[in-house]
């Protein structure tokens, strides 16, 4: 809806597959959400060319893709 383009992973598997399907597709960050994310209404962001992860609100992912 915001305009982001996104992928989810097409089944279920270790995120080390998913990174590594992710870096072969050249895709710029993963979005990690798990039950603690969710319990703390945050999404772990990594970027995947850095390794860098940062925390980030739910309310602020859509500000954090579109600056």
């Amino acid at each position: 809806a915001a305009g982001i383009p996104c992928e989810l992973y097409h089944e279920a598997a270790k995120l080390d597959k998913q990174f590594k399907y992710a870096e072969r597709k050249k895709i710029p960050f993963a979005v990690i959400i798990g039950s603690a994310e969710l319990t703390e209404q945050v999404a772990v962001v990594k970027n995947l060319r850095t390794g860098e992860q940062q925390k980030i609100p739910f309310k602020s992912l859509k500000s954090f893709f579109q600056p």
